[in-house]
């Protein structure tokens, strides 16, 4: 019992720490696209 208990913990963090992975992998993703979003739509403003 106690053996199913530590394995079930250690799954539990183990999905925690892999959807903490997603989320911040995720959040860099982000940054990087609204970053070069900004700097096209800048190069196209000053054009004009």
């Amino acid at each position: 019992m106690q053996n199913l208990l530590q394995r079930d913990l250690g799954s539990g963090l183990l999905s925690i720490a892999i959807i903490l992975g997603f989320l911040g992998l995720f959040s860099v993703f982000l940054r990087i696209l609204t970053i070069s979003i900004k700097r096209i739509l800048e190069a196209i403003f000053k054009k004009n």
